[in-house]
Formats: structure tokens, sequence, C-alpha cells
């Protein structure tokens, strides 16, 4: 495929797509917007990181330049708001015997990711660590882009199935000139494979229609795993705390509880607790779900760019981190509705330090509806009925509960009595 779009068509995006690129602290959407105002200035790095395949000591290397642009919205009685994009959101490399390596790019595009950390704590030092570990993701097949094992923390490349070892990685300031010279490059050497999306990667808010219907087709049609992937952060806490905190708000379970409709008391009541017994460290601190483009989780406390605010809030801090299947892989070879769904979080040790990244294309994924990149005119969702039946929500083996969210791939709340706390991770 080659379809190159021209540098205002990548550098213009509209607000609502790109406002879940960075921080909220950063990018929170102004109060009372006004007309939109002129382009926002673009700018360029050179993202490199690099890998060996463990199996056969490959080399895999990763060197491109990503563009950022936006759009600057005026607001009323206040300096212009820029919302930003970054391009490729993700890139691709075939290693091994008809494998892929996905890298998601580290997002540098608003001007105080380059600047010092101001904060007292840890005054001028670089938000860039000299750890930094993009998100990689394994692609066991080529022609099957659609699921994929992203290495979230140092756990991961620890464990006995990880698949590559990671050596190093960098962002660096570049030009306009730099951006084109390595597109022209990149598409002069680029051949087709599988179901890989082109030379110059793929970002999952800005590409033309055409682009994600032709990238939806490939392989089973079971579309293209994104950047962001599902897990949950698993943290001990006192049992006897958290049994005082459920019995006190009236929750009545034997071990596990799935927060929903006392989330904001039940979870919140845990989390002050939390941190009064953990040096004012809250669950905030753990739940990194708008830091996707920032990077990955290291023990030593690096591997990304540091976030806006406190390092206590951050969401970064290094904890266990175990995947989030989905139906399709949870309930492996069920192709007919059930009166039972179910998805769960892989809790062993092996899967530490995993993420599970899809495309949620699949029929029991989507469930009762057709994902929108279907392109089978004829497609019909999985169960039309999905709502009328039992969801359940796994934690290892054991059944957590009914599964409040399993309409949606979003991770849930989940207190275990014999003394974890599961929070979401992406």
């Amino acid at each position: 495929m080659s379809i190159k779009p021209n540098l205002a068509g990548l550098l213009v995006v509209a607000a609502f797509a790109v406002a879940a690129c960075s921080p909220p602290e950063i990018n929170e959407p102004p109060q009372k917007p006004a007309k939109q105002v002129e382009r926002a200035p673009s700018s360029f790095y050179r993202m490199k990181a690099d890998f060996i395949l463990k199996e056969t000591g490959e080399p895999i290397s990763f060197d491109y330049v990503v563009g950022c642009g936006g759009t600057v919205m005026g607001n009323t009685g206040t300096e212009p708001t820029v919302f930003y994009e970054h391009h490729p959101q993700i890139m691709f490399e075939p290693v091994g015997d008809r494998h892929v390596l996905g890298l998601v790019t580290i997002d540098m595009c608003e001007s105080w990711k380059w600047e010092p950390i101001s904060s007292r704590d840890r005054e001028g030092e670089s938000r860039i660590p000299d750890d930094l570990r993009p998100l990689a993701i394994w692609f066991e097949d080529i022609n099957d882009l659609s699921f994929g094992w992203g290495y979230k923390t140092d756990d991961a490349y620890d464990s006995p199935l990880a698949k590559i070892e990671f050596i190093d990685a960098s962002v660096t300031k570049t030009d306009e000139a730099a951006w084109q010279t390595w597109r022209d490059e990149a598409e002069q050497n680029y051949v087709q494979q599988g179901a890989l999306p082109g030379p110059w990667g793929y970002n999952f808010s800005d590409e033309p229609l055409s682009v994600q219907y032709d990238l939806s087709s490939r392989g089973e049609g079971y579309g293209m795993a994104g950047p962001s992937c599902f897990g949950q952060t698993r943290i001990p806490m006192d049992p006897e705390t958290i049994d005082a905190i459920l019995d006190k708000s009236g929750v009545s379970v034997d071990r596990f509880y799935i927060s929903w409709d006392e989330r904001p008391k039940v979870v919140g009541q845990l989390s002050r607790a939390y941190s009064r017994s953990h040096d004012g460290t809250s669950f905030r601190a753990f739940i990194n779900s708008s830091a996707r483009y920032l990077g990955t989780i290291t023990k030593s406390g690096g591997g990304h760019v540091q976030p806006a605010g406190s390092r206590h809030n951050s969401g970064m801090n290094y904890a266990d981190v175990y995947p989030l299947l989905p139906r399709s892989q949870f309930m492996e070879g069920i192709d007919t509705p059930q009166e039972t769904y179910a998805r769960g979080v892989l809790v062993h040790d092996d899967y530490r330090g995993f993420v599970a990244c899809y495309s949620y294309h699949r029929p029991i994924d989507a469930l009762s509806k057709v994902h929108p990149l279907v392109t089978d005119v004829d497609a019909t969702a999985f169960d039309p009925n999905a709502a009328s039946k039992t969801h359940l929500f796994y934690v290892g083996s054991e059944v957590a509960g009914s599964d409040p969210l399993w309409n949606s791939p979003a991770e849930n709340f989940v207190v275990d009595r014999t003394g974890y706390i599961y929070l979401p991770t992406t």
C-alpha cells in the first residue's frame, strides 16, 4: 500500500481525536471553546529503538521520524489551547519466521516534555530517562495483527515467554527535511508482507476511512490492534483494612468485589487508606490509562517520559501487571451465541508484565453490535440478545463476579479480600 498524505493533511487534525494522546493535566479541553483559529506549529523528532530476537539473535531496529501537528482552539478570555497529534502512533517490523514486532511511538509533541522537571524533589532532571523504553507489541502471525502481547514492565522481558530482549531507545529533535527524507526512503525500501499497514506505520485517529477499511479487511478481517493495550495492575493491601472498608460500606461478598454502583465511595476509601500507609501514594500512582504514549515502566522508576504533576499521581509506579483477555481469547473457539460470556485477568507468573493488545473487531468481542470498520456488508451481531445474557469477570481461574463493563474493553476495579486490589492499566 502506498498512500502518501501531504504535510498539511498530516498536521491538521480534529481536537477530539488527539485529546487522548497526552496526560489529562495537559490536554483538558477548554471550558468555552470558540471558533478554530490558525494551525498549530509543526515539529519533528526521530524515534529509535533496538531489540534482539531471543530465538535467533536477530537484531530488530526501529529508526523513523515522527511528525507533530494539531489544532489551535480559541478560548474566550484566555490564551488559545493547542491539541497535538503525532504520526505514526505505531510502527511495525517483520521479524523471524513471519512474526511482527510493533512499537508504540513515544509522544513528544508538547514542548514541556523536552524541558527539565520543575518539581522540587526532581528539579532540573530530564523528563526523558536514559533507559527510555517504548511499549513493544509481539504479533505471532504477520497475516493477523489483531492480537498481540505488549511488554509493559521489566517482568515481561524477564518472563520465560519473552520473545525479545530490549537494548535501548531514544528520541531526538529533528526537522521537516529529515521527516521527508525518511518517508521517501521508507517508501522506496518497503515490501508489502501480510497485514502490514505500509511504509510509514499507522495512526489510529487520523487515517483516511479508505485506509482503515482496507486494513480491517486484511487477514481474517479482524482489524489491527492499537496502541491501547489492556491489563490490570495488582497491588497488595492489608486484608483487614479491605474487610473493614467493605463491611462498613455494606458490601456482601465472600472474596471478590467488583466496584461499580459504589465505585467512588468504596474505591475512594480504599485509596485513602492505602495512601495513609504508603507515604501519601494513592491508587492514582498506578492507574496509567492516560500515559499510553509515554513509554513503559521499570523497577528503577524509568522507562517512560515523566508525566506532568507529582510522581505520586503519575500512574507509572511499578507493580505487578497482568493481561486482561477479551472474550475472543478467554473463550477461544466459541463461534455461536452463549448463555454465559466471560473475559478475565490472566494471573500467572509467566504472564506478569504483559498486557493484551487487540482490535475488538472479532464478533464475539463486539458481541451485540458490529464493529464500524467491519467490511462485510452482510455482517450481523454475534449475539443481538447479549444484554440479557450472563456476563462474568474472572481473576485467574476464579469468578470475581458479574462484569459491569462487558460491553466495552475497559478494565474493572476489583477488590480481593485476600489482600489485593486490581486497577486499570493500558
